[in-house]
């Protein structure tokens, strides 16, 4: 399907025109800036959060203080948005990955849109059951597959929700989205560099051939494509 000009959030486009006059006067328009902590582990969240570009990062803090990251959110869907999240307790943080922006809106706000509208109570019933079987993926990914297949995996991931081929990412949070150490993907980002995969200096990075970064991902990229799914309509 083909995205409606009301959003360029994906999850938001696939609302009916009229939910989403309904909701427009609620959104604000807000920068995402690299490192920016949405939502702390701890708060009660006050707001949710629709990307238009960049990424999100759902992230578990350790006792030492690393962050690991839990799932990632992008123009393809939502960070926050589910019913009564903004009555208890975050168990996790929600930090920015990628610049770019987003719309955002007030808890109070989303939770009266949500009795006004079924068809979007629908898309995140969907949204949700496919963050939780993405969840399970990555479980299985971080068992089975190699550093080399989940960074080309992940890289994939971060092109698709920015829909962008150059990515301003460190090596340092790289190690943080795959849960590694800094020189394993030093290494790996190399060795990609070396095959004309990606192209990678100070933080930022390029994806040169994307056929290529496919085939060295593992089987999960495809799987979790799946995604898409929460934009078709009934």
């Amino acid at each position: 399907m083909t995205s409606s000009p009301q959003s360029q959030n994906l999850l938001l486009a696939a609302l009916p025109a009229d939910d989403f006059e309904l909701l427009r006067p609620d959104l604000q328009l807000i920068d995402l800036a690299r490192g920016m902590v949405l939502i702390r582990s701890g708060d009660v969240p006050t707001r949710a959060y629709f990307p238009i570009s960049g990424v999100i990062a759902s992230c578990v803090t350790l006792s030492d203080g690393r962050l690991v990251e839990a799932r990632i959110a992008g123009r393809e869907g939502t960070l926050g948005a589910a019913k009564g999240a903004g009555e208890r307790t975050s168990f996790t943080s929600a930090v920015v990955r990628l610049e770019g922006k987003a719309s955002a809106i007030d808890y109070g706000s989303l939770e009266t849109f949500m009795d006004r509208s079924p068809a979007f109570r629908a898309l995140l019933a969907r949204h949700d059951a496919v963050q939780l079987a993405m969840a399970d993926q990555s479980v299985a990914c971080n068992a089975a597959h190699s550093a080399e297949q989940r960074l080309a995996r992940r890289l994939l991931q971060l092109r698709r929700l920015s829909d962008d081929d150059k990515l301003t990412v460190t090596q340092d949070v790289l190690a943080e989205m795959l849960g590694v150490q800094r020189n394993s993907v030093s290494q790996v980002a190399h060795a990609m560099q070396a095959r004309n995969l990606i192209r990678y200096s100070r933080g930022a990075l390029e994806i040169v051939d994307f056929g290529a970064l496919r085939l060295q991902s593992c089987e999960c990229y495809d799987t979790v494509a799946a995604y898409r799914t929460v934009l078709e309509r009934d």
